[in-house]
């Protein structure tokens, strides 16, 4: 498990997530339908969301 506080584990899920969703929206414009493949866009939007979701403060005790 990487280490770190959770800003910065959640910036880097984001930071992440956001860098999945540009790839993903490049490919779709350079070779896909972006009106028939839009759904793979949820991809990243449900990493961002589970990145940010809350976290309880006893469950990261696992060494």
């Amino acid at each position: 498990m990487a280490g770190g506080t959770t800003e910065e584990r959640q910036a880097l899920g984001l930071w992440t997530a956001g860098w999945i969703a540009l790839f993903l929206l490049a490919g779709l414009l350079w070779l896909g339908d972006v009106a028939l493949q839009w759904p793979v866009l949820l991809v990243p939007a449900v990493w961002a969301l589970v990145v940010l979701r809350p976290r309880r403060e006893g469950r990261g005790a696992r060494r």
